[in-house]
């Protein structure tokens, strides 16, 4: 697989002849890499382009520029999204876990939910989805029969199932480094793309072209190092650069539909939701130690096993009775600074303090000794020095098609508009919130362990606290649906009316679910690249097309 940073074409009067394509990939986290490996090794030619470099840069970062205007959300945008080789992939906890059934079901309580196909249809995509993400199972990870999976005895916990379910959520473990999750980037850059697939490193993509009359793909416009912008001819276009950038892409492409491309109905940008997380209830340490005895992480027995971690989700049933969101919650643990596993971690990914680590290290042996024992005796997670244990939870939102990315009037360094988000939050999320905390501490009672003390709040019936921003984890603002008038992609995830544009990520999720949205985004990429190998016959040629710098400053008139 070629590799090529852009500027090995600064000084050239047009692009490489390598870059020639059949299909753009715009984007190389979990989707956009998973998608260029699976059209690896096929008579298909591919580019992939990507904003950032294989380190990140500081300029580059500040692509991703927003202008917030609704609900708090994280400003520092690396700790959200990250402009690199491999995506969001640079950043994320490696936690994974697929929807629930009721996630893509219409429920009459939740306005515009409903996908155009069920999770069973699904099943196939999470277990081939498992080596792209460094999982020990890809389905059927989630309730009581991961007991006999990972080895482990299955504790008594007497759950009302009409109420609370078993939740599991495995982490992800890289094949190349097992002390580290799996970075999407490593993979593209090892080899793991073959030589029909050219990736281009800082390339930021400005815009879509569409033919004349709008109804199909022609090229991709990007810029260059130094500021140059080029035209990629490219008949299938698939944009994977992340809930919030699929739209601003969308709606910058305006040359031939002035509200921008798959928005003749208004509907790119809307609907978005993020996940709503963070703490319900603490205990006191003492109670709360007991509490991680039972919903723990825990270490699969196999060799070279994921760690899992288990918690509860609401049932349908009450879901359905009482009209709640899907939320799930679990038992949270914050580390002190000087806690030595994350210390010795740091080592094992390189990224280690040289002054304060060994230190930290040092004055803990007895600790790590503990730690080697509860891992390689009892499979369970590392003990770890805490200053809190929480019950914390995380719940989906209702599609609100007010909560919105549209474009601001402040331009980027390349003359792009930053996106302009007013996120919205509402009592819907906060209900469910606190109607499973207090499932919880009955449930925690019921076993006989000393409950938590409710988050002001949630003791309260009070609305969220501002702190509980986004978690990096922007959903459905290209949403799916089998008609236009109610998503911009079809369940093919192409674009409605435009011929070989297709949309990869949690941006087409018409619904959130409470789950980390990455298995399903890799589950979705590779149904996406079933369909654009299926129709890889009717891909138009464009060899002779050529491939030309269109502007020598990456700065348009305004």
């Amino acid at each position: 697989m070629p590799i090529l940073d852009s500027s090995a074409f600064a000084g050239s009067p047009v692009l490489p002849e390598s870059l020639q394509c059949d299909i753009c990939i715009i984007g190389t986290g979990p989707a956009g890499a998973t998608i260029a490996r699976e059209l690896s090794n096929t008579s298909l030619r591919v580019t992939v382009l990507e904003s950032g470099g294989t380190g990140r840069q500081e300029a580059t970062d500040a692509l991703n520029e927003i202008e917030s205007v609704g609900w708090p959300r994280q400003m520092d945008q690396w700790l959200r999204r990250n402009r690199i080789v491999g995506g969001s992939s640079s950043t994320w906890s490696g936690r994974c876990a697929p929807f629930n059934e009721i996630d893509l079901q219409f429920r009459d309580w939740v306005s515009y939910s409903g996908w155009p196909f069920e999770i069973d249809d699904l099943i196939h995509y999470f277990d081939r989805g498992a080596k792209y993400l460094g999982l020990g199972a890809g389905s059927r990870f989630t309730d009581d029969r991961v007991w006999t999976h990972i080895g482990h005895r299955q504790p008594k916990l007497g759950l009302d199932q009409d109420k609370l379910l078993p939740m599991f959520w495995q982490f992800s473990r890289d094949p190349i480094n097992q002390y580290d999750v799996v970075r999407f980037g490593r993979h593209l850059t090892v080899g793991d793309l073959g030589s029909n697939v050219t990736l281009v490193t800082n390339a930021t993509v400005l815009r879509i072209k569409a033919t004349e009359s709008g109804a199909a793909v022609k090229s991709v416009e990007f810029s260059a190092v130094g500021g140059r912008q080029w035209s990629l001819p490219a008949s299938t276009v698939v944009v994977c650069a992340g809930g919030i950038e699929n739209a601003r892409l969308l709606l910058s492409s305006n040359d031939v539909v002035a509200q921008g491309l798959g928005n003749k109905n208004d509907l790119v940008g809307r609907f978005l939701m993020d996940h709503l997380g963070g703490t319900v209830a603490r205990f006191q340490m003492k109670q709360g130690r007991a509490a991680l005895n039972r919903f723990g992480s825990f270490k699969s027995r196999a060799a070279g096993g994921n760690l899992y971690k288990f918690g509860v989700r609401l049932s349908p049933a009450i879901q359905r009775s009482e009209q709640l969101l899907n939320c799930a919650i679990w038992v949270g643990t914050h580390s002190t600074a000087d806690d030595p596993w994350n210390a010795l971690t740091r080592f094992l990914r390189g990224k280690a303090n040289v002054r304060q680590d060994p230190l930290v290290i040092l004055m803990n042996t007895n600790l790590l000794f503990r730690g080697l024992k509860e891992r390689l005796i009892f499979h369970r997670a590392l003990p770890r020095r805490l200053d809190a244990i929480c019950l914390d939870a995380m719940c989906e939102q209702v599609p609100n098609p007010s909560s919105r990315i549209t474009l601001s009037d402040r331009r980027d360094r390349l003359g792009m508009r930053i996106p302009r988000i007013d996120w919205r939050v509402s009592e819907e999320e906060a209900r469910a919130m606190r109607r499973i905390t207090e499932l919880m501490v009955e449930q925690l009672s019921r076993m006989g362990l000393e409950p938590p003390v409710f988050e002001d709040w949630v003791r309260d019936g009070a609305m969220l606290p501002q702190t509980f921003q986004d978690l990096a984890h922007p959903t459905g603002t290209t949403r799916m649906a089998d008609d236009p008038a109610r998503g911009v992609v079809d369940a093919q995830c192409q674009v409605h009316g435009v011929n070989g544009l297709f949309i990869g990520g949690s941006s087409v999720f018409p619904t959130a679910g409470h789950a980390n949205p990455t298995q399903m985004i890799v589950a979705l990429a590779l149904r996406l690249a079933d369909t654009l190998k299926s129709r890889a016959t009717a891909v138009a040629e464009i060899r002779e097309r050529p491939m030309v710098a269109i502007k020598e400053s990456a700065h348009p008139k305004v």
